[in-house]
């Protein structure tokens, strides 16, 4: 009888300590996936944050009861963009103009205007920035025997994705 009691109290003992490894483990693995849930999510919002620098000029805009219309920029803003691809190219270490790809951080930018085509605008030297904001910021119009100047308005025609990075990596800009 005294053994059977004794068995009882070590099978009684073993169970315990199984019940207690069992909660450890439940424990452990719900925090795991608690911290990797808040890891994607604080990697979704800077993922978020830097694409919307650029995302900010893409789209179309709609007042009710108005057609939807592109979201309009300037030459000024399209330079802008283009200089903070030029930034975010040089901190990930790109010295080159470089061709988009999925796995690739590199960002490029191109504008057409009329038929004209500039590509990797991002990689120009500042005085030829300089010059394009002072050929196409303005356009003239002829309106009964009077010259006026018009801003020259660009919208957002394609944007690209990295498909690995989930970053924008293309955008092309075109005259409206």
């Amino acid at each position: 009888m005294e053994n059977a009691s004794k068995a009882l109290i070590m099978a009684a003992e073993i169970l315990v300590g199984v019940l207690i490894i069992s909660i450890a483990v439940y424990l452990i693995m719900t925090m795991g996936e608690y911290s990797a849930n808040t890891t994607s999510r604080m990697e979704d919002a800077q993922i978020t944050q830097f694409n919307q620098q650029f995302l900010q000029y893409y789209g179309t805009t709609a007042i009710q009861g108005e057609d939807p219309h592109p979201i309009e920029c300037t030459i000024h803003e399209i330079v802008g963009v283009a200089n903070l691809a030029q930034k975010i190219n040089t901190q990930y270490g790109f010295e080159e103009v470089e061709e988009i790809s999925d796995d690739s951080y590199y960002i490029q930018i191109d504008l057409k205007i009329g038929h004209k085509v500039f590509e990797h605008i991002e990689a120009m030297s500042q005085e030829e920035l300089i010059n394009l904001v002072k050929n196409n910021s303005i356009y003239y119009t002829q309106e009964a025997d009077q010259t006026k100047a018009n801003t020259q308005y660009f919208m957002c025609e394609e944007i690209g994705y990295a498909e690995h990075t989930r970053l924008v990596n293309y955008m092309k800009f075109v005259e409206i």
